[in-house]
């Protein structure tokens, strides 16, 4: 089926790569479920379900205007988390001059989310006019940029970085496996809460979500991030 996304017809598709998941090119998070696809010669486009069901008008509660989808965003920076764009990034943009542009991963954060340490709903907030001592995640304990958008606890006045909340993989089912080049064994998709083992990559410890290789052998914990950005293999 077309899809304003891309020019190319897309197809359903239930497979992935060898590693056992996929990234989806318009909201660049990484998922192991159902896809749409281009099987066009040299062409790797792939898209998650619920971008496909986006369309290319969207109308969000932080900005006034409707947004509209611009393919070359190249010069502009998304608005909620202030991550420059390139020629190839998709994004919604207000034609109104605002200069306010969202990137799809930010356009398509849930409004509201559960937290497990917190009986109420979370909001996501869009600004905060708090104090600037007071700008700090309330469970990670570090600092809050004062423009970047958090989740939010009205009851318990508690804020959220979005990534203490959804995780760094939202998208991927704890329990399952994936491969990665840089390991031999098969990493298991894990969640730290209490005991939180340090990084095999950088010693941080690995508080959330993780990818733990159980392999006796091994028995180590590594962030998803520092799967990528090491340069070394891990034995």
């Amino acid at each position: 089926m077309p899809h304003p996304f891309h020019k190319h017809l897309l197809t359903l598709s239930n497979s992935h790569d060898e590693y056992g998941y996929s990234w989806c090119n318009a909201c660049s998070r990484v998922h192991q479920g159902f896809r749409y696809r281009c099987y066009k010669r040299d062409c790797r486009f792939k898209i998650d379900i619920q971008c496909m069901l986006l369309s290319d008008t969207l109308k969000h509660p932080s900005h006034e205007h409707s947004l509209f989808l611009v393919h070359n965003n190249k010069g502009t920076s998304c608005s909620a988390c202030f991550r420059k764009l390139h020629s190839r990034d998709v994004a919604y943009r207000c034609m109104k001059r605002c200069d306010f542009s969202l990137d799809v991963g930010c356009a398509t954060l849930p409004l509201s989310a559960w937290y497990k340490y917190d009986r109420h709903a979370l909001t996501l907030a869009f600004s905060d006019d708090s104090e600037p001592s007071q700008l700090y995640c309330d469970l990670c304990e570090k600092e809050r940029e004062p423009n970047n958008w958090f989740y939010y606890c009205a009851d318990c006045d508690n804020s959220l970085h979005l990534n203490c909340v959804i995780g760094d993989l939202p998208y991927l089912k704890l329990g399952n496996k994936l491969k990665h080049f840089r390991h031999k064994h098969p990493f298991t998709i894990v969640k730290n809460i209490w005991n939180c083992p340090p990084c095999k990559a950088c010693g941080e410890v690995c508080n959330g979500q993780a990818l733990e290789c159980k392999e006796s052998e091994c028995n180590f914990t590594v962030h998803w991030d520092c799967c990528w950005d090491s340069g070394e293999s891990f034995e």
